[in-house]
């Protein structure tokens, strides 16, 4: 069970509200049947909805490897019995336990066909006990944002903010509630300068990059560089990281070459970004670890968004407040998995988790 103990009026209610985008929220399922009737129809549809989004699901939290062997595996393989399975082993009564909500839009039907789109909100506990029941690791929260500046490279040169076929490519698709979760800033209006130039982006302009990050309150940026020659498409580039002291990292990015078009290669690139977070992130460990920290803060905004950042964090079981000043907290933290991956989710909430002499292991935002 998780929680924090309230001091004097701060409690968990007045803890600023959780992102709206969870990674347990699957959008824009397709669903298409027929019957012979339109309950019929509308049924098969349904539940042909709800098994690709528990299938999506299950393919965004694990990894390959754990589920395979497993009732979770998603590839078509021979079962125990030596019988071929399309993959999913989860009946219907399982995934309706795991479904929090569904949303149901552009309905379309006739007598015998039903269509419409599914977003399917499912039940993070529940997602749980079945991670649990078929013994696969699962990781439980998305990482920062990544803010992506998107170069198309055509005919009349580069193109960040318009005429860009590869910024349309990750603007028109939703990754708000992908593991990590993208942002693709929004072209200013005509009369005011854009934030950075394709030219700065890819020439890695540092002032450009950081004045940028800071405007939209990130500290990770992409540069995807894309382009087509002799017909075949292929994109690479930076990902770029401010560390909390001011470091400027970069790390190269590909070439990839792309086979579909724009669009399967932004779902491929966010799919690999979540791939490297699963795998820093996903907890094999299930001990749980006691770790006395001191809470470092200015005021009272500062200790709430320090608060919301251990009691939220995925890994924390417990975090037990043991006594408070004006300017630092002395806390019991409760943990799973490896002391690293409990210092990554921290920083992906904003909070540093260092060791200070005479103090011990600190907690501080990050800069």
């Amino acid at each position: 069970m998780r929680f924090i103990l309230a001091v004097l009026s701060l409690s968990l209610a007045c803890l600023p509200a959780a992102r709206a985008e969870d990674p347990y929220t699957v959008t824009g399922v397709a669903i298409d049947a027929t019957a012979d009737n339109a309950l019929q129809a509308q049924t098969a549809a349904m539940r042909q909805g709800q098994l690709a989004a528990a299938r999506r699901l299950v393919e965004r939290l694990t990894l390959a490897e754990d589920r395979a062997g497993t009732g979770l595996e998603l590839a078509a393989h021979l079962s125990e019995s030596g019988e071929m399975v399309s993959g999913l082993g989860l009946d219907d009564a399982i995934i309706a336990e795991m479904i929090a909500g569904l949303e149901i839009s552009n309905e379309q039907r006739s007598a015998t066909r039903y269509l419409a789109e599914l977003d399917v909100t499912f039940d993070p506990r529940a997602v749980g006990r079945v991670m649990a029941a078929y013994g696969v690791p699962y990781v439980e929260s998305q990482s920062r944002p990544l803010l992506i500046l998107p170069v198309h490279e055509g005919e009349g040169g580069f193109s960040l903010w318009d005429a860009n076929p590869w910024r349309a490519a990750f603007t028109d698709q939703d990754f708000s509630h992908a593991l990590t979760p993208i942002m693709v800033p929004q072209r200013p209006g005509s009369s005011v300068p854009v934030p950075i130039s394709a030219r700065q982006a890819l020439q890695l302009d540092e002032m450009a990059l950081r004045d940028t990050a800071a405007m939209f309150g990130l500290n990770r940026i992409a540069v995807l560089r894309a382009g087509e020659r002799d017909g075949i498409r292929r994109f690479g580039g930076y990902l770029v990281s401010i560390e909390a002291d001011g470091e400027f990292v970069v790390d190269t990015w590909g070439p990839q070459t792309v086979y579909g078009g724009w669009r399967d290669a932004a779902s491929s690139f966010v799919t690999d970004r979540e791939d490297d977070w699963k795998r820093r992130s996903i907890v094999r460990d299930f001990e749980t670890t006691s770790l006395r920290v001191t809470v470092l803060y200015g005021g009272l905004a500062e200790w709430r968004r320090l608060q919301a950042a251990l009691s939220r964090a995925s890994l924390v079981e417990g975090a037990q407040l043991d006594a408070m000043s004006r300017d630092g907290a002395r806390m019991t933290v409760d943990y799973r998995g490896q002391f690293d991956q409990l210092v990554s989710e921290l920083a992906e909430r904003g909070a540093t988790l260092e060791e200070h002499p005479g103090l011990g292991w600190v907690v501080l935002s990050q800069q």
